[in-house]
């Protein structure tokens, strides 16, 4: 990699990639236009619904997703692969669940893309059922091959009905992610996670407390200065990059302190929804990808860490993102 590429609006010569779930017919909408009716009806939602078929084994079984890259400076699609579903390791762990009191149709989300040592991405996912949550991991390569290395169930939370929305390789080596209590509202809390077990472990590392009434999410390292980020908001207040600063600590709870930061705006306005994933470049230009106008394709931004401002860059038909 050219290590003397200068920066700009957006950055030249980088890959950018992103994921979300298998279309049925494999179309690639990959920068597609909003125009484009059949796009309109296949593009992937937050959410895809299960169904009946695929619920009984859920807790083992990851699903099947859609891995594409593209040159961030032009948008060119540089490959598209679908990744089936695949059967976890560790099938023989007890995972504890919470039975739904009320019928809730079945459905789940992709929680986090996240860039490991050793060419591997991590993409996290979580299935809600009637049954309960079962929260997956899928260990690939970050190449065009796309090998799948594994997959694990994890499992080991305090609380049972917990669901593990945002992932993070520190670069000391630590998995850090973020967990929430009740099925991806408040309370969350940060945890470790154990690569080879999919354990969750909450002593191993002295975390910051987050706060119980708002939401955390979009785990993130900086590449240039090891600064650790993420978003957080709640009802009464838009979405604002908040910094986990491990260096300095609380008088009273001794733990590590989060630095609330800007808050998030595209054309001057506050987004009434948090982002769908957060990434830096290797130069450590911010990027997000978000959907404040609620069209039918969600899109590619760079944000100003110190101002919050978004800028627009392209129409991304993915839900998360991660530079290798």
């Amino acid at each position: 990699m050219n290590t003397n590429i200068q920066e700009s609006g957006v950055q030249k010569s980088f890959i950018i990639y992103g994921v979300s779930f298998a279309t049925s017919n494999n179309l690639n909408i990959v920068g597609a236009s909003v125009a484009d009716e059949t796009v309109k009806n296949i593009c992937n939602p937050v959410r895809r619904l299960l169904h009946t078929s695929e619920v009984k084994n859920i807790a083992h079984t990851t699903p099947k997703i859609s891995l594409i890259s593209l040159d961030i400076e032009t948008g060119e699609n540089l490959f598209y692969s679908t990744i089936s579903t695949n059967i976890v390791e560790n099938q023989k762990i007890l995972t504890q669940a919470v039975p739904k009191a009320f019928y809730q149709e079945p459905y789940e989300r992709l929680t986090s893309l996240t860039t490991v040592s050793n060419e591997t991405f991590i993409i996290s996912s979580v299935a809600h059922t009637q049954e309960g949550n079962f929260n997956r991991l899928l260990f690939i390569k970050s190449d065009e091959s796309c090998q799948i290395q594994k997959s694990l169930k994890v499992w080991g939370f305090k609380q049972e009905d917990s669901t593990l929305e945002s992932l993070l390789e520190t670069q000391d080596g630590k998995l850090v992610g973020i967990i929430s209590l009740r099925a991806g509202i408040p309370p969350f809390e940060l945890a470790t996670i154990d690569y080879e077990t999919g354990k969750v472990t909450y002593d191993e590392l002295v975390l910051p407390d987050l706060l119980p009434d708002r939401r955390y999410s979009n785990l993130i390292q900086s590449p240039v200065d090891r600064k650790i980020y993420a978003t957080s908001m709640d009802r009464a207040h838009p979405v604002h990059l908040v910094q986990l600063d491990m260096e300095n600590y609380s008088v009273l709870t001794g733990k590590p302190l989060i630095i609330k930061l800007s808050e998030l705006h595209f054309n001057n306005q506050a987004l009434e929804s948090d982002l769908l994933s957060l990434a830096f470049s290797p130069l450590g230009k911010l990027y997000a990808v978000a959907n404040p106008n609620r069209e039918p394709i969600n899109s590619l931004f760079t944000v100003d860490i110190n101002t919050g401002e978004m800028m627009l860059v392209r129409q991304l038909a993915v839900l998360k993102i991660a530079f290798a």
